[in-house]
């Protein structure tokens, strides 16, 4: 295919390119495969996320002292995962991505006999297998819901295009102009990820015949480290911990020293 001649001035954009098509031998497990991995996708960025708003409760009065003990650490931590979350939602819900939430509705619309998605009877209290029909509209609804936070996953593009995956001169020279072409708010990317939350969850109920709450719940986080580094520090300044040696529980080899610590002082007692 020939490339129309661009005018002088005026760069023409490249076609975009085709997606290999695939062939499924399997409709029914395979899109179920590739929902759970498109859920386990879903889940880390929903665990960056909960990082960055625990993170983002420790600036107060009474917490910033923890977060200043490794203020560029977390400052770091903070840019970084702001980052992944953008690219990892653009990989999630880009059009232009092979696998995708996107890619796995049009395919789940063109399979939707072969798939037997089932809904759970009120009156009989069974589930029943819906009819395709059926099933194409509700995929119609969850391609709307993506379609109405286009102009927010436009915007993440845009950022991940010009900053985050490609180095647009006109960006690196001016980086606020990005915040202003390509406006994204908390509440934004928090929106659109509850609709991929929504649509996700949905499809695994019609898949897998069971409920799913996609939520990461874990006790080994950020929030942990910050506990624990301000009880530290609070204790290594109280002069009221006399006989707790906390400068000792820095050392790597901390039991060997504070044994050797306690029995000198007992021999001079």
């Amino acid at each position: 295919m020939k490339l129309p001649r661009a005018r002088e001035g005026v760069k023409c954009p490249l076609p975009a390119p085709k997606k290999e098509i695939i062939n499924m031998e399997n409709p029914k497990e395979e899109l179920r495969q590739y929902l759970n991995k498109l859920i386990h996708r879903l889940l880390y960025v929903k665990g960056l996320d909960n990082q960055l708003k625990l993170l983002k409760e420790w600036e107060t009065p009474k917490r910033i002292e923890a977060i200043e003990i490794g203020s560029y650490f977390f400052r770091l931590f903070g840019f970084s995962f702001y980052r992944t979350i953008l690219i990892e939602l653009c990989l999630l819900l880009d059009s232009r991505e092979d696998k995708s939430i996107i890619d796995w509705l049009e395919k789940a619309k063109e399979h939707a006999k072969a798939i037997e998605p089932t809904i759970y009877n009120t009156d009989n209290e069974q589930r029943e297998i819906i009819v395709p029909e059926a099933y194409q509209k509700i995929i119609t609804e969850h391609q709307n819901m993506i379609e109405e936070k286009n102009d927010i996953i436009k915007n993440i593009k845009g950022r991940r295009d010009t900053s985050l995956v490609h180095s647009d001169a006109r960006y690196f020279n001016n980086p606020d102009d990005i915040y202003v072409n390509f406006p994204l708010s908390t509440d934004d990317l928090q929106s659109v990820i509850e609709t991929a939350s929504h649509i996700l969850r949905m499809q695994y109920v019609y898949l897998f015949e069971s409920d799913l709450d996609i939520q990461v719940h874990a006790t080994s986080n950020i929030d942990t480290i910050l506990w624990h580094s301000r009880a530290f520090k609070r204790v290594w300044f109280d002069k009221r911990a006399t006989s707790l040696y906390p400068y000792l529980y820095k050392l790597d080899d901390y039991e060997e020293k504070l044994k050797e610590h306690l029995a000198n002082k007992s021999a001079n007692v």
